[in-house]
């Protein structure tokens, strides 16, 4: 079933904005803004797989 989610696109659009986090991190972004950014991702991920 977890396979099944993670093919929608909700839930390939919460990859991608976790991809645009981490380039941002690379690009300079601050590591506390980009980690808090990440886990609010991470939390809607867990939702969905939940």
């Amino acid at each position: 079933m977890k396979d099944l989610i993670r093919t929608t696109a909700e839930f390939k659009a919460l990859r991608a904005e976790a991809r645009e986090a981490i380039a941002a991190y690379e690009d300079g972004a601050d590591f506390l803004f980009t980690i808090s950014r990440l886990a609010a991702i991470g939390e809607r991920m867990n939702i969905l797989l939940a």
